[in-house]
């Protein structure tokens, strides 16, 4: 097994989405606020299988790795949690995770079986092998909840966020996708159990308990969140026996690869002509966003100083930015490329191209001459025939190059159903 410690070792991509099993959504969490972030860090770098249809998963928890650059940006920028990292890993070592079952059992189960903190390099962390049902194999559990880690990252209040996740397991109810409205039923006991309110706190004091457990963490998830939160108290007599919740989902955004645009780096890829999962890929090769746009920028100019043209320039920036090329590698420097050294997106092709006609032909009456289509410029004018906005543009561009729309599709769109 490789060394946790070793700078080689892979990094955490960090993904948007952070996913858990709906058993592990219900189960005792002793967390405070420092050992949930970290925890939601190590399922930022998991890839679990959700689907038959999903191709690539993590079949074993990897060794991650949180470079401490992002970890003092992750915590808002504050160095003081790099002071208090030991004792909040050590908490969390000796976490442990409480189940009960339905049939009166229980199961009890350790999160992460090593962290290792280098103040040089950052966190090493791996998920202990008990948690991998509830965290990687979620395709075969009993379902699984997706958690939006933006929005629940900065709460300040375990109990904040452990409302927030309780229900989110029930957005994907047939009857809340219309409303959006989230509704759930929790009565106290259930509910000092998932947020692990201390047996012998506001016992006999219902109105400590709505203020400190329930009031004051909805005022901060209605503040720091675009959730609205609300309840209602149930009651059986004169007794209070538990609380209908209200969550409004409407200001979500629908997830699209506009969302991707978050990421600054895989925006910069996209313009650059990648392709969005070509984006994603090379992304993943990186520590993260301010490193992928170091490494594109260094890319850039090292494609610049050619003094002969690279005919495959997409091919040239991907190799440069995943190698994390400093310079020209030698073994590269003898390779036969065609002249002058401008970078070519395919925006910038389409945008020469109707400049070129513009001059030379001015009242429109010449016929452009065909030109062959790149893999990447097929793959753009394809992911613009999907969206109806952007047709007509994909139009125009494929007249640029003496392309009708029938004959890309003839050619393309058919060996793509193929």
């Amino acid at each position: 097994m490789a060394d946790l410690g070793r700078k080689k070792d892979p990094p955490l991509i960090l993904r948007r989405d952070i996913y858990q099993s709906n058993p592990l959504m219900q189960a005792r969490k002793v967390f405070d606020t420092l050992g949930m972030r970290i925890f939601s860090l190590g399922l930022r770098g998991l890839n679990p299988h959700l689907s038959m249809n999903d191709k690539m998963y993590d079949e074993k928890f990897p060794e991650l790795f949180i470079p401490t650059s992002t970890l003092v940006n992750l915590f808002g920028g504050n160095t003081k949690y790099l002071h208090d990292l030991k004792p909040a890993c050590k908490r969390l070592f000796d976490t442990i995770i409480e189940l009960d079952k339905d049939n009166g059992g229980f199961v009890l189960m350790h999160l992460f079986s090593r962290l290792k903190y280098e103040p040089n390099e950052g966190l090493y962390l791996k998920f202990d092998e008990s948690m991998r049902p509830y965290l990687l194999d979620l395709f075969n559990s009993k379902g699984y909840t997706k958690i939006s880690i933006d929005q629940v990252f900065y709460l300040t209040s375990p109990y904040s966020w452990r409302l927030v996740e309780l229900m989110l397991q029930y957005q994907n109810m047939s009857e809340f996708q219309i409303s959006q409205d989230i509704v759930r039923e929790i009565n106290i006991e259930n509910l000092r159990f998932y947020l692990n309110v201390p047996k012998d706190a506001y016992v006999g004091r219902l109105d400590n308990f709505r203020k400190f457990v329930l009031d004051d963490p909805i005022a901060e998830i209605n503040a720091k969140t675009i959730y609205r939160m609300s309840y209602k108290v149930i009651k059986q007599g004169r007794r209070v026996t538990g609380f209908e919740f209200h969550m409004n989902t409407f200001a979500v955004p629908v997830e699209d690869e506009r969302l991707v645009y978050i990421n600054s780096a895989i925006k910069k890829l996209r313009e650059l002509g990648f392709s969005l999962a070509a984006a994603k890929d090379i992304f993943s090769a990186c520590i993260d966003e301010d490193d992928c746009l170091k490494r594109i920028s260094k890319a850039q100019k090292i494609l610049q100083k050619q003094k002969i043209t690279v005919e495959n320039e997409l091919g040239f920036l991907r190799k440069a930015i995943v190698e994390n090329w400093s310079s020209m590698p030698k073994r590269y420097s003898k390779t036969k490329v065609s002249k002058t050294a401008e970078i070519t997106t395919p925006s910038k092709i389409f945008e020469n191209n109707r400049k070129r006609k513009e001059e030379l032909d001015p009242l429109g009456i010449m016929q452009p001459t065909r030109r062959e289509l790149s893999v990447e410029i097929q793959e753009i004018i394809i992911e613009m025939l999907g969206d109806s906005k952007n047709k007509k543009f994909a139009d125009s561009m494929l007249k640029s190059v003496g392309w009708t729309l029938k004959e890309f599709k003839e050619k393309f769109l058919k060996n793509t159903k193929k």
